[in-house]
């Protein structure tokens, strides 16, 4: 069973380079979410009746309409139905939005860039690191 990442993220070309990254790597399945209250909505309900189906990662940008991704973040760890708790990854292209994400129940942050390849290398890194596939 593939590795469930999720993007939440209101740029069409994040998706895009994230989808090309994970596409690259063995394990890994992408789920993309403009709308922080859609993926709230979304993450409520699977953690009530599909908790096998939640993400394992989710890549959190900072500014997105509505909701800023500190915000999803406090919401998202206030859902106790669970005792499973995906790593929140700062996933901003503007440094401080990642570490208010962090700062907000989030673990970890990860630079978000597009290489010229479309793929995004310092995603690719940290998926590789977190299965224990670097060098492969």
């Amino acid at each position: 069973m593939p590795t469930l990442v999720w993007l939440i993220d209101d740029a069409e070309s994040n998706h895009r380079a994230a989808a090309a990254t994970i596409a690259q790597l063995p394990g890994f399945e992408l789920e993309g979410f403009i709308d922080g209250e859609d993926a709230l909505a979304a993450y409520a309900q699977r953690a009530a009746h599909e908790p096998q189906t939640l993400p394992r990662i989710v890549l959190m940008d900072y500014y997105m309409g509505g909701l800023r991704g500190d915000e999803v973040t406090e919401r998202m760890r206030a859902i106790h139905a669970i005792a499973f708790s995906p790593v929140i990854v700062g996933y901003s292209s503007v440094a401080s939005g990642s570490r208010s994400i962090v700062e907000a129940g989030g673990d970890t942050v990860v630079r978000k860039r597009i290489a010229h390849d479309g793929t995004n290398p310092d995603l690719r890194v940290y998926l590789e690191g977190f299965l224990g596939i670097a060098g492969r």
